[in-house]
């Protein structure tokens, strides 16, 4: 005896990031005072010679006292310690001595201790919405929506449409940061407040250790690489995506076809209502659409599958597929060719775990690979 028990969506509101705008302050600037005429130095020299004209004067004549002969040197003397202070005290300006210029380091450097203050709170409520809408599946959160109005939450026409989480990463961060405006040229920037300047933008200005989504129909497939004895990971991989894709997307706009050569690792899915086949029943319901290799998939769904239209970037305002597919091919070897045919087909995205290097997906752009530790790295040259 079956029965069934009907699900009424009813989708909650999602955390609104509120927008944040941060000023940062202006970069200190260093005037150079124009240089005097003449410098410093002259005077110095003038009284230093000055000083030993009148000992030498002293020394010849054994006089103790100085007589009119050396009269004439004070006046120069007098007028070189002159000089030399006014060069040092009065032309110089005041805001750029020592005590002046680490005042002013001090009150920027403070500046920016509270502008960081308040982008980490904006960072802070970034990722809590990131975390939101795309949950650690390793952790029982998924399970916890089972049942509640997040379940079956997004539909084609939800941005986050076919999103799911692939793992940690960085991303740029939301609240904007406006660099100071007026940057003075390099021989009149203080070296400390600039540099201070350049390393907030550039630590500021992204998000660490948050989810980062795959946009699944965003390309007509993925290709996961890795070695023979990292299958299980690979496996797991796949296993968390398909969790996510079957708890935020329901049944009547996503359907889900798996094909692998290891049917014990996928007997769990059999459960997920996406695996139903749309018209073949059984003695227990609708057919599961488990397959061993490609070749029986495409004796199923051949004839449909070559009347889908190409796939093509998605753009905004093109019109969306009537219903959407993800196939996930856990078979190393296999030749997913016919389910991609030459361009892929519209709103169908293939999941690939073949290690096949000659693969449609083994590009820079859609290819993914393991490296020895278990990081999951963009593939740059998958051969």
């Amino acid at each position: 005896m079956t029965t069934k028990k009907g699900f009424d969506k009813e989708k909650p509101a999602a955390p609104i990031l509120p927008e944040r705008t941060a000023t940062m302050p202006e970069i200190g600037e260093i005037t150079r005072p124009p240089q005097q005429r003449p410098p410093v130095w002259v005077w110095v020299l003038i009284f230093v010679v000055a000083v030993i004209v009148l000992l030498v004067i002293m020394i010849r004549t054994g006089a103790r006292s100085i007589g009119l002969g050396g009269m004439f040197i004070m006046p120069i003397m007098l007028v070189s310690m002159l000089m030399m202070l006014r060069n040092r005290g009065g032309g110089t300006n005041e805001k750029t001595k020592p005590a002046a210029l680490n005042q002013t380091r001090v009150d920027y450097l403070r500046s920016l201790d509270e502008l960081r203050d308040d982008v980490t709170e904006g960072a802070q409520e970034q990722a809590a919405e990131i975390a939101y809408h795309h949950p650690n599946p390793c952790n029982g959160s998924l399970l916890t929506m089972v049942g509640t109005g997040r379940m079956w939450e997004r539909r084609p026409t939800d941005r986050n449409f076919g999103h799911v989480r692939l793992g940690l990463g960085v991303t740029r961060l939301r609240t904007i940061i406006n660099p100071p405006q007026k940057v003075p040229p390099p021989e009149y920037r203080e070296t400390s407040t600039a540099i201070a300047a350049r390393d907030f933008l550039l630590a500021q200005n992204v998000v660490h250790d948050v989810a980062r989504p795959l946009h699944l129909f965003d390309q007509m497939g993925w290709a996961f690489f890795a070695e023979e004895e990292q299958r299980q990971l690979v496996q797991g991989t796949l296993r968390a995506l398909v969790c996510q894709l079957c708890v935020f997307h329901g049944p009547d706009v996503v359907r889900l076809a798996i094909i692998s050569d290891d049917p014990a690792s996928w007997e769990w899915a059999k459960w997920w209502p996406h695996v139903a086949d749309p018209e073949l029943v059984d003695a227990c319901g609708p057919v599961r659409m488990v397959y061993s290799d490609v070749g029986e998939f495409m004796e199923r769904f051949g004839e449909q599958w070559r009347s889908r239209p190409p796939w093509s970037p998605p753009m905004e305002g093109q019109p969306r597929a009537e219903d959407h597919w993800v196939i996930v091919v856990d078979m190393p070897g296999a030749n997913c060719a016919p389910l991609l045919g030459s361009t892929g087909y519209a709103g169908v995205a293939v999941l690939e775990a073949t290690n096949d290097y000659y693969s449609p997906l083994a590009t820079s752009a859609t290819a993914m690979k393991f490296d020895a530790v278990g990081n999951l790295l963009r593939a740059r040259e998958v051969v």
